[in-house]
């Protein structure tokens, strides 16, 4: 059932909101695709700021920043910081700051933050026919002819790489839709985190399933090439669900028909050759506990070698739909995990014990605030990100959203994070991936595991000139420990995995760590939405048909099949899918990057991050030509893989 809703302009006035809400300016209407993206980008930018402006007046994110008075004792610094920086334990999310005080945000002033009372206010007569015409119509029943009304709205524009503006997406791509770029995507996509070695028992499931299909050469292959496989999901334990029930949401937009979303928990079985070449090979559509064909439904692919040219991919349907809920499954499991929970969360989490556990002064402090610019007023949105925004086009009730949030939060693996614990842990071991050639399109996990080096090294020079006694100066520094306990504490950020932290190289991976999150982590999973999500036959947020119930179902899936499960018609689903990613995928501006943070940090009036940061200087310079070496080492020379890039690698979570 749709929501009930009442635009802003309705409730104060347009005026009044033009007065009362600083940054935001109206606009004309649009009358172009561009402009009308172009528009919405911009207001959204607008919006941000009215939040960091509340954010700036509360001090809670003060914009001069923080600095300890002279005269102020760290214990004195702390009690005020305690009163100010308090948890929110009682809401329907994962530990996070409770805004104080409250009434602060008690009017309906952040009410515009939802993306279409934004454009409500902006454009307070904006007629539907306009939106209508931004997303294709129903009418189109190849998908070729989406492909084509993906080029018209992004004709015009001469590329000159990833600019909110004129951004080109996977769509433009005339193999958009081929094993090759399906893989690289689990390589270089928009979440390229999952990917993991398959276990014993996955492996098993799969050739039994290739036997149970009488497919002799799959099951054969299956039980003797080394294998991965992104992350597994099982929702129907998660949440309760019987065998038979499906993965469906209740919740719709202001005034949209109440056309029924479905997911799924999709497992794709890929083979990482010596070449480097990853393939696809099979597909549990919607996993239910058990891989067993009377609970899943299991499709293998009829290539089962990237070379096999005897089946044309454009025509194999079955096999595209299959590909299709994969990608259904990694939307949720990469907005929500890996992208909400294990960026932003988990970051505030870390701001939040930070400020009530170490004093200005305190090097903890230094090293890290300079990390947390503005991500408390941003992760202030969550309640609207989730609830209008994700919701809407999710496959999910909302109850099951936050249960799937929380459930990511407090399983949050610390330690088994770091970068180069977590590559191993997935099968790609740090010493490897810049000599073992078939490691080398995986350009994300090369790029990541440099900038951590680099990261490490900066922290380490600074700690270890701090702590001058090493272990002992850790161990016996009472900040550190308390820090330590209310990461832990369930009357704190509630994460049991959090180390407890007594020695000098365990503080230095902890506090990499720290960064890591807030700058190359939340860049990667990030900035690559528009390029991947906004062509939504390629990663659709849901399907708007069942799932087949079984095998002989999906392979009788024909063009017009594929075309139904997309939201062609639903066309405000469609346009939510399509901006939401756009406006996330904001550029990061030159003050913003990690390059002027090195540039502060070698400037910095503390001695110790001073001399540490002229090294840490060099070193983000020496990695603009090791990023580029990686990327120009990839197979696919078509899409470059730079959101990495210093320049482009924002140093806290801005949007």
């Amino acid at each position: 059932m749709a929501t009930t809703h009442i635009p802003i302009n309705r409730r104060i006035g347009l005026a009044g909101a033009r007065r009362r809400l600083p940054y935001m300016r109206t606009r004309p209407l649009p009358t172009t695709y561009h402009e009308s993206l172009s528009h919405t980008v911009e207001s959204f930018k607008d919006m941000r700021q009215l939040v960091d402006w509340f954010f700036d007046v509360s001090a809670l994110q003060p914009s001069e920043g923080r600095v300890q008075e002279d005269h102020e004792s760290d214990a004195d610094n702390l009690e005020k910081k305690r009163l100010l920086y308090q948890w929110e334990l009682s809401d329907l999310y994962p530990p996070h700051c409770k805004i104080v005080p409250d009434k602060i945000f008690a009017t309906s002033i952040l009410d515009p933050t939802r993306l279409y009372d934004t454009l409500s206010l902006i454009y307070p007569e904006f007629p539907a026919a306009i939106f209508d015409t931004l997303a294709p119509s129903s009418k189109i029943t190849t998908m070729q002819g989406l492909e084509t009304f993906n080029s018209d709205k992004h004709s015009g524009h001469h590329w000159t790489g990833a600019d909110m503006y004129s951004a080109a997406n996977v769509g433009l791509r005339s193999d958009w839709y081929t094993d090759a770029i399906f893989a690289h995507q689990q390589f270089i996509g928009v979440n390229p985190t999952s990917i993991t070695r398959a276990s014993t028992e996955w492996i098993q499931n799969f050739t039994k399933a290739a036997y149970d299909q009488n497919n002799i050469p799959a099951a054969e292959l299956f039980s003797t090439a080394p294998a991965l496989l992104p992350n597994s999901f099982d929702y129907q334990t998660l949440l309760n669900l019987g065998p038979l029930d499906a993965i469906t949401s209740d919740i719709a937009l202001d005034d949209a028909p109440d056309v029924p979303r479905y997911g799924c928990a999709s497992v794709a079985l890929f083979q990482l050759l010596p070449t480097g070449v990853l393939h696809p090979l099979a597909i549990v559509l919607n996993y239910k506990g058990s891989i067993d064909p009377t609970v899943s439904t299991t499709i293998i692919n009829k290539r089962l070698s990237p070379d096999d040219s005897s089946v044309g991919e454009d025509s194999d349907w079955p096999w595209r739909y299959a590909k299709m809920c994969a990608q259904v499954s990694d939307w949720t499991h990469h907005e929500l995990t890996v992208h909400l929970v294990r960026t932003h969360l988990i970051e505030e989490a870390t701001i939040v014990a930070g400020q009530r556990n170490f004093p200005d002064s305190h090097i903890m402090f230094l090293l890290l605030s300079p990390h947390w610019q503005t991500t408390l007023s941003l992760n202030s949105l969550r309640k609207t990100l989730v609830e209008q925004m994700m919701g809407p086009i999710s496959p999910f009730k909302l109850p099951q959203l936050f249960t799937i949030c929380n459930d990511s939060y407090y399983k949050f693996d610390w330690v088994g994070s770091y970068v180069p614990a977590d590559l191993v842990k997935r099968g790609f071991p740090v010493d490897q991936l810049d000599v073992d050639p078939k490691f080398h399109n995986y350009a994300y996990a090369r790029s990541v595991a440099a900038m951590w080096t680099v990261l490490q090294s900066f922290v380490g020079k600074v700690l270890t000139a701090y702590y001058k006694n090493g272990d002992s100066d850790v161990a016996a520094d009472p900040y550190v420990s308390s820090f330590c306990l209310e990461m832990q504490s369930n009357d704190g950020a509630g994460l049991p995995q959090f180390p407890t932290v007594t020695k000098l190289a365990d503080l230095i991976d902890m506090v990499t760590m720290c960064i890591h999150i807030a700058a190359p982590q939340h860049t990667a999973v990030n900035y690559l939405q528009q390029s991947y999500q906004t062509f939504i036959p390629n990663k659709p947020s849901a399907l708007y048909t069942p799932l087949p119930q079984s095998l002989q179902d999906l392979q009788q899936i024909n063009e017009s099949d594929v075309l139904a499960a997309l939201p062609l018609q639903v066309w405000r689903d469609w346009l939510m899918m399509a901006q939401v990613p756009y406006l996330l995928s904001a550029e990061v501006t030159g003050d913003q990057n990690i390059i002027e943070y090195a540039k502060t940090a070698a400037a910095s009036k503390n001695p110790l991050i001073a001399s540490a940061g002229k090294d840490l200087e060099i070193d983000i310079g020496n990695l603009t030509n090791t990023f580029k070496e990686n990327s120009d080492a990839m197979d696919d020379q078509i899409t470059k893989y730079m959101v990495l890039d210093p320049k482009d690698l924002a140093a806290a979570i801005v949007i």
